[in-house]
C-alpha cells in the first residue's frame, strides 16, 4: 500500500495513510513532551535550589564589608534600626531583619514562618556568623506567631492556585472537543468559560479563607484573582488549539501545568529561582496570583495589583485570538 492509498475505517470516509501517521505521531510527541518538559523544569528549580540576592535587612552593621563576606547568595539593605527593617519585612520587601542589639549583647534575626523554614535555613547561617564575630548570642524571633512553622501557608496558595489553573486546562481540551461535535458559537463557549472560571474561583476563593483559614481575610480580594487566572488558562488554550492543532495542547501544558507552577514561588520564594526564571514568574499569572494571595493575607497587598492585572492581560488577549480565529474559519467556511 503507497503513501497516497487510503484506509477504510467504518462509518468514516476513509483516511489517508499520511494523515493517519501524523495525527499518531502528533499524539505521541506531544505526550513525550509534555511529560519531559514537566520533569526538566521541576528538577531544574526544586533540586537543590540556592538563593540568588535574598534581601535581608541590617540593622547596626555596615552592609558593606558584610556583603562582600556572604557573596551573592544575600542583598543586604542597610536600614536605620529594626523598626524600619520590620516596616520592609511586613511589606515582603525583605525576608528577614538582622539586628546587631549592643545593648544586650545579642543578634536579633527576625523572620516570619510565611516563608516556610527554607528561608530561615538560608538566613539563620548568617545571622549566626555575625553573632559568632561579636561575640554575642543569637535570638531568633518569628514575627507571625499565629503562623505555624509548619502551616507553610505558601504551599498551601500554591497547591489552590495549581488547581485552578489546572481546571481551565482541563476546560480548554474538553470544550474544544465539544464545541466541534455541538458546533457552539464563539459567544456560548465564551460563556461556559466564563461560568466555570466564576465557579473555580469560588471554590478555591472559599477553601482558602473561611473553610481553611489559609489566607484570612482575602476571601473577596482571591475570588476575581482566580476567576481571571482559570479564564486565562482555558481562553489561551482553546485559542492555541485551534491555532496549532494538537501542539497548542503541549504549549498550554507548559505554560500552565508545568513552567507556571514550577516558577509560581508558593513553595519556593521568588529569590530561590535563576534570573531567567524569576523573568519567567513575572510574566505568567500563576506566581503573580500567588504572590497576590499570600500579598493580601500576611504582606500589606504589596504586589496585589499584579495578580488581577497579569492574569487580565492574558485573558484579553487570548480573547481577541479566539474571535480573530472565529472570524477567520466563518470567512473560510462562506469562501
Amino acid at each position: 500500500m503507497s503513501d497516497e492509498e487510503t484506509l477504510p475505517t467504518k462509518g468514516l470516509s476513509a483516511i489517508p495513510r499520511k494523515t493517519m501517521v501524523r495525527a499518531a505521531l502528533t499524539v505521541m510527541v506531544s505526550a513525550l513532551l509534555t511529560g519531559g518538559l514537566f520533569s526538566l523544569f521541576y528538577i531544574a528549580v526544586f533540586n537543590a535550589p540556592e538563593p540568588h540576592e535574598l534581601p535581608i535587612a541590617v540593622a547596626g552593621i555596615s552592609a558593606t564589608g558584610l556583603q562582600e563576606q556572604s557573596g551573592n547568595q544575600y542583598k543586604l539593605i542597610e536600614v536605620s534600626d529594626q523598626a524600619a527593617g520590620l516596616a520592609q519585612l511586613n511589606r515582603h520587601d525583605v525576608y528577614g531583619v538582622i539586628e546587631l542589639d549592643g545593648a544586650h549583647r545579642r543578634v536579633v534575626l527576625s523572620y516570619t514562618s510565611v516563608d516556610g523554614s527554607s528561608v530561615l535555613a538560608y538566613m539563620q547561617p548568617l545571622a549566626a556568623g555575625i553573632a559568632r564575630s561579636a561575640g554575642m548570642t543569637l535570638k531568633v524571633r518569628n514575627t507571625t506567631p499565629e503562623v505555624a512553622a509548619n502551616a507553610t501557608p505558601g504551599r498551601s496558595v500554591f497547591f489552590a492556585v495549581f488547581g485552578t489553573a489546572l481546571t481551565g486546562f482541563v476546560l480548554s481540551q474538553a470544550l474544544s472537543s465539544l464545541a466541534k461535535k455541538l458546533r457552539l458559537s464563539l459567544r456560548a463557549r465564551l460563556g461556559i468559560m466564563l461560568l466555570v472560571s466564576v465557579i473555580a474561583g469560588l471554590f478555591v476563593a472559599l477553601l482558602l479563607d473561611p473553610w481553611y483559614g489559609i489566607a484570612p481575610g482575602t476571601f473577596w480580594s482571591a475570588l476575581p484573582m482566580l476567576a481571571l487566572l482559570c479564564m486565562s488558562a482555558v481562553v489561551t488554550g482553546t485559542a492555541l488549539l485551534e491555532a496549532v492543532g494538537p501542539l497548542g495542547q503541549v504549549i498550554t501544558a507548559v505554560l500552565f501545568i508545568t513552567l507556571g507552577n514550577a516558577t509560581a514561588t508558593g513553595i519556593l520564594p521568588m529569590p530561590f529561582l535563576s534570573p531567567s526564571y524569576q523573568v519567567v514568574s513575572r510574566i505568567l499569572p500563576t506566581g503573580n496570583v500567588v504572590r497576590a494571595v499570600l500579598s493580601s493575607a500576611y504582606f500589606e497587598g504589596t504586589g496585589q495589583f499584579l495578580g488581577y492585572l497579569v492574569p487580565l492581560i492574558w485573558v484579553t488577549v487570548g480573547a481577541l485570538a479566539l474571535v480573530g480565529l472565529d472570524r477567520r474559519h466563518r470567512a473560510d467556511s462562506r469562501g
